[in-house]
């Protein structure tokens, strides 16, 4: 979910959709181009950027009940806008050596979806508006979640094939749930080795379709060798029981949901991230000439992201309601 405005609806074609103004026959001033304000390796941050990211910042902290008047949480607020905006150009620039950059055509069309949802491209401009926003925040919320989105899913994929090799060896099921799942939290499945219990063919049939057929035609006492890509990311389950009252099941979540919440960043693919920094660190390839910021994370404890939502996340494997 976005953080402005609601999804649905078919694409429609763009008439000055890039720009906030209305349609012209003159030409547009040349502007200047925006000062930069930080590097990660070769990519540069301007302060156009930053101040995009520092306004969604601002108004998900509002949107929360909070503030951001006063100047130690206008520094807070801007070292967060300059960390994400750093952790996003690491993400992209991962994206890009891996071919799946989002592209300005994506990201427009993804921009004309959401203006056929709200009832025109002035609509949407207007919705959000309305909760402070901007097209350019849509346009920079939904660039980085593709991006991460992405680059989350390989990494999922690959850590999915470590855990199969990792079983492969002979490593206990529950043992390994315990140490690789992302079902986590007071009603998840990893502390309980990934059990599900008993599912009956009835709530069987409340998970994803690909996780349910997988149940099914698994032998007692195996477990799946290719992970399932199911809507919550990559599934290696086995069954333990077959009775008439239905199957005994635990499973391995590697969490790459789709849609997917970037709320939700598994702690494997935020370790992952951070350690890229550092070696960006170490190689003197991060700088920030941004002042009241203290975002550079070379030159201050980099803090874990919050969790990722006040609840725990429930099992990725069922269907999403509606």
């Amino acid at each position: 979910m976005r953080m402005f405005h609601r999804r649905g609806g078919v694409a429609i074609v763009a008439v000055c959709a890039v720009a906030l103004a209305a349609c012209s026959s003159t030409q547009p001033p040349v502007s200047k181009p925006s000062p930069v304000i930080a590097r990660v390796g070769p990519d540069a941050i301007t302060l156009a950027q930053f101040n995009v990211r520092y306004q969604s910042v601002c108004i998900s902290i509002e949107q929360g009940g909070g503030s951001c008047a006063g100047g130690a949480q206008v520094t807070s607020v801007r070292t967060t806008a300059l960390r994400s905006l750093i952790i996003d150009t690491v993400i992209r620039q991962a994206a890009i050596k891996l071919g799946l950059e989002a592209t300005s055509k994506e990201v427009a069309a993804e921009v004309a979806t959401d203006a056929q949802q709200a009832g025109g491209m002035s609509a949407l401009q207007t919705e959000l508006a309305g909760a402070g926003g901007s097209i350019a925040q849509l346009d920079d919320e939904i660039s980085s979640n593709l991006n991460e989105q992405r680059v989350e899913n390989v990494f999922a994929q690959q850590r999915a094939a470590l855990v199969e090799s990792v079983l492969a060896k002979g490593a206990n099921f529950s043992a390994t749930a315990k140490t690789y799942s992302d079902d986590s939290g007071s009603t998840g499945t990893a502390a309980k080795g990934g059990t599900l219990g008993i599912l009956t063919g009835a709530v069987l049939k409340t998970y994803d379709p690909a996780f349910a057929a997988a149940v099914e035609s698994t032998p007692v006492g195996a477990y799946t060798k290719t992970p399932v890509h199911d809507a919550g990311g990559y599934d290696i389950l086995m069954v333990s029981s077959k009775t008439a009252q239905g199957w005994g099941v635990r499973h391995i979540l590697i969490y790459a949901g789709n849609p997917y919440n970037v709320m939700d960043r598994p702690e494997w693919f935020v370790e992952a991230l951070f350690t890229q920094v550092g070696t960006l660190c170490k190689a003197n390839a991060i700088e920030v000439t941004l002042t009241n910021a203290g975002g550079n994370p070379c030159t201050s404890p980099a803090s874990t992201p919050p969790p990722a939502s006040p609840s725990p996340r429930a099992s990725a494997t069922a269907k999403p309601a509606g």
